[in-house]
Formats: C-alpha cells, structure tokens, sequence
C-alpha cells in the first residue's frame, strides 16, 4: 500500500520542482531585483555612467541600513549603448532572465522605445532623466523622475528676456527630445515676439558647420540636444567666432561641462543640486565624490534620489509588481536632493522644479 503513495510523492516534488525552475523571480525573501537600462556606452555615455554610480550609492546606504522590508537591493545593470534598438534587447534579455520589481531607463529615445514593452509585461519602468513627453503618455505603467521638456521653458525664457534676445537660432537633434524642445522654444518664443531660425542634425553627427553657419548671425543661439552633440555643436559654435549668447538644455548640467572653456557663459535651465546653500543636495555629493572620486552631477542624483524616494514608498509594502505600481499611482509628497515633489493620485510625472543659471569661472551660477 505505500508505493503508491510513495509514487505520488516523487510525481509531487518533481512537478513542484518543475515550476519553481520554469516562473520568474522577482526575488526572494531577501532580495529585492531591480532592472537598469543606462547609457554605459555612445553619445550620452557621460550622464549613463554618472547614473549607475548614483544609483548604486543609494543602493550601497539602503542595504547598509536594512534593505527595503529587511530585503536587501540586487541591481541589474545593462547598457543601452544610447540606442533604442539595444535598449529593447536589453529588456527582453533582463526580464527572460531575471524578472525584477521594476526598471528604470535613461534618455527620451530609450525610453519611448521601451515604453510598450513596460505595459506588455505589466511591469513599472521609470524614466529618468528623460524629458519627451511621448515617453509617459498613454501608458500605463511608465512614470517619470525628471522634468518635462515644458519645464525648461519658463526659466529659459526669462533668460532671453532678460538678455533682451530677439532673433533667436535652434540648434536641434532630430530625436523625440531635440525635436520637442524645438517646438516648445520656437512657440514660446515667438509667442512674446521673437523670430526663430532652426536647424536640425542627425544624432550620429560630429560635423555641425552647416547647422552654426545658419544660425551664426541671430542674437542668441539654443542647442537642444545631449552628450557629446551638445558638446561638440558648442565647441564648433566658439571655432566660428559666434559672438551671441549661447543657451543649452538642462542636459548640460553636469560639472563635466561647466570647466570646459567653451561653456563658459553659456546660460541653461538647472536644478537646484548645485546650490552649495542647500546642505541635502550638499551632503549627497560629498558622500558621492568620496565615493567615486568624481563631482556629483545631476544625473548622478537623478539616479540616488529615485532609489531614496521608491524605497520609502515601498516600506511595510508587498514586494509585487503590482504593489510598485499602485504605490506611486496613489500619489505621494517627497522632500529630496531636488526640493520638494508633490504628486498627485493618478498623476505619471515626478518633476522637480528647474532654475535659470549661468556657467561662470566652472561652476553654475543662479540667476
């Protein structure tokens, strides 16, 4: 009479065994998985590589005191090599294999690429430092830690008032941000009386005398784009001896740019981390620079700030994919390194408030 039982026994543990190989992971009683797809490599390699060492500093303190829960963070880092294409590659390979609570991603063109994937899988992606607001509309499960492209104009504007510009030239890559901060800045622009000449360029391009030759006699000239383009479109616009005033997007906030001799007096739209008055922001990059032997930049603190704040929410919580969404759709304030975020129920973006500034002796200066 036992062998049957014993039979049904093994038939049990071996199906059971089965199941537990064949389901995904979120993680376990101890471990709390988290996707990262960051720009290691390509044009906006300098603000992906800042990221993943912000994030895992925050990460390195949560663990440090108790993880989340009692679990501890496991992140899982893949590069998207600032191209949508292996962005996607990215995802699938990370969620056949690892299945994490959520993810967070950089760059707009990343972002929107992925976005569709998030809402198939049911699962929470994060968009940092991504601005186009493509990227969270009509999504589901797509939410936002950073400004929108809309927040870059107010401050923007003030500047060109003040600087009493009225001719203005746009400098722009054809992608989902460079295109969106064209459009907002030549309507607002113009909105108050002002003339815009635009120029466009393909993000694989190093060459920009075309693009500065056509802006070269307006009164202020606004290059929308990131990493090594800004860079470059920049330093071509100082060889040509343009003799306006330069203003660039929140992407050159990063204290790589401001010691370059080129983006000396270029004025742009900055968060407040730079402040050296705001001692949260202050103590952050301290911790940051002697961990990493770098100065903190604001996609350094994108990335720790989201950690602080997502893990708080988390706290007494089910660790579910579920549970993150509901968490961040029920709406929440938060005081972090940026000042304070308010969202409200049901609300996708988490902005932080930008500030108009100006690149002086390396350093920003708030206006």
């Amino acid at each position: 009479m036992q062998k049957p039982v014993k039979s049904r026994l093994i038939v049990f543990f071996v199906i059971a065994a089965c199941i537990a190989m064949c389901a995904p992971e979120v993680g376990n009683a101890d471990t709390i998985r988290i996707g990262a797809i960051l720009s290691l490599t390509g044009n906006a390699a300098e603000y992906g590589l800042n990221m993943r060492d912000g994030i895992l500093l925050a990460v390195e303190e949560i663990n440090k005191h108790g993880g989340v829960n009692a679990s501890r963070i496991d992140m899982v880092i893949e590069d998207s090599k600032s191209d949508p294409k292996a962005a996607i590659e990215a995802f699938n390979r990370i969620e056949l294999t690892r299945h994490p609570l959520f993810y967070l991603s950089l760059l707009s063109g990343v972002g929107v690429a992925l976005a569709p994937l998030a809402d198939e899988k049911k699962v929470v992606l994060v968009g940092l430092a991504t601005a186009a607001l493509a990227f969270t509309r009509g999504h589901e499960m797509v939410y936002r830690y950073y400004p929108l492209a809309q927040s870059d104009m107010p401050p923007l504007l003030r500047i060109l008032r003040d600087l009493k510009v009225k001719k203005l030239g746009i400098i722009y890559s054809n992608e989902e941000y460079g295109i969106e901060e064209q459009k907002l800045l030549s309507k607002a622009f113009e909105d108050i009386g002002g003339t815009v000449l635009v120029q466009s360029f393909e993000m694989s391009t190093t060459d920009f005398h075309q693009q500065v030759n056509a802006v070269i006699g307006q009164g202020a000239v606004y290059v929308a784009c990131v990493g090594a383009n800004l860079r470059n479109a920049i330093h071509q616009l100082r060889e040509a001896g343009y003799g306006g005033q330069i203003l660039m997007t929140v992407a050159g906030a990063d204290p790589a740019f401001f010691v370059a001799p080129e983006m000396q007096g270029v004025f742009l739209a900055s968060p407040i981390i730079y402040n050296p008055s705001y001692l949260y922001a202050r103590e952050a990059g301290e911790k940051f620079t002697a961990r990493f032997q770098r100065p903190f930049s604001m996609f350094a603190a994108n990335g720790y700030d989201f950690l602080k704040l997502i893990s708080g929410l988390l706290e007494d919580r089910p660790m579910t994919r579920q549970s993150v969404r509901d968490v961040l759709a029920a709406g929440f304030e938060y005081s972090g390194i940026f000042g304070h975020v308010r969202v409200r129920p049901g609300e996708h973006e988490m902005a932080f408030p930008l500030f108009p500034t100006r690149i002086l002796n390396g350093a920003l200066t708030y206006l």
